[in-house]
């Protein structure tokens, strides 16, 4: 059956999987690290790191998962939620993960890398709007990191610093730039949620060109992870031996978004009932101590995986 629109967009991203998927990258960008050996210790803790790291991923198929070291669905579902609530307290993620506790602004109980709290407003919608009005645009990027958040004693320095959109041979690419990048409580989870954020963007300008009247054949390209400082610490170590010598083939889970979470209307970006849902859908399952497989079985529902 032929495909169209959006879909048809989609063949060369999916077949293209071999060869960038996030699994495969990984392993081997860990590999790179190890037989560098290059020992850091920030603040005191012992690192192995690499300088100006440049990942090219598939933005279809961004999860790490491997048989030592299986994917977080629970995680990522409850902090995909928290990022489309925008909310920069920790109490909402803490049902999820203990990791923020440690590293809240002084005597507040909230924090600054919120990702959605600081894209998925104005700066999301100057991306779209430029690539819109200019699909040869060098303007549609996205910021992070503030310098506002450069203050004494403050324990939640943002990692990223933009993310710079694209056009270019009908492919709408997507370069994400980390000044600092721990490879498992990072990388891991930053790689999923900016694919759905490269998906987001090409979506919008997508069907903003096809309402225009313009030539509807945009495809999905490339997505450029770009690290300053690329790290693990050295209680991960042992677990990066593991997965750097497993022989054992792992699955390649995909994160293809189903629908659209946000519509864009004169100028501005809104939720779509499906965003909506899917934070009801959280929501409704806080506190519920359920397992590992509920959480991927919710996303299922607006992922293909």
């Amino acid at each position: 059956m032929k495909k169209f629109g959006l879909e048809a967009q989609l063949v060369d991203k999916v077949d293209s999987v071999i060869n960038n998927n996030f699994s495969n990258v990984f392993k081997q960008t860990l590999e790179k690290i190890n037989n560098k050996n290059n020992n850091a210790n920030p603040r005191g803790l012992k690192v192995k790191e690499s300088l100006l790291e440049t990942m090219e991923l598939n933005p279809i198929y961004p999860i790490a998962h491997f048989r030592s070291r299986p994917f977080n669905w629970k995680y990522f579902a409850g902090e995909l939620a928290w990022y489309l609530k925008k909310d920069r307290d920790i109490n909402y993620i803490n049902n999820f993960s203990s990791f923020w506790k440690g590293i809240t602004n002084p005597g507040t109980n909230k924090i600054n890398s919120n990702y959605g709290a600081l894209v998925l407003n104005e700066q999301l919608e100057w991306v779209i709007n430029s690539l819109i009005k200019d699909k040869d645009s060098r303007q549609a990027i996205a910021f992070f990191n503030r310098p506002e958040f450069q203050f004494e004693n403050n324990k939640d320095f943002v990692c990223t610093l933009y993310a710079n959109f694209f056009i270019r041979d009908n492919k709408l690419h997507m370069k994400v730039q980390m000044r600092s990048n721990d490879m498992f409580y990072g990388l891991t989870f930053d790689a999923p949620f900016f694919s759905f954020l490269h998906q987001t963007v090409w979506r919008c300008v997508w069907e903003a060109r096809v309402h225009k009247g313009e030539d509807e054949h945009l495809e999905l390209g490339n997505y450029y992870h770009c690290a300053d400082n690329l790290h693990f610490y050295e209680r991960h170590f042992d677990l990066a031996d593991k997965i750097i010598k497993s022989t054992a083939k792992n699955k390649n889970y995909s994160l293809k978004l189903k629908d659209s979470f946000f519509k864009f209307e004169n100028g501005k970006l809104k939720y779509t009932e499906k965003a909506l849902d899917y934070i009801d859908d959280i929501d409704s399952v806080l506190n519920k101590n359920l397992k590992m497989e509920s959480y991927k079985n919710i996303l299922s529902n607006y992922f293909v995986l």
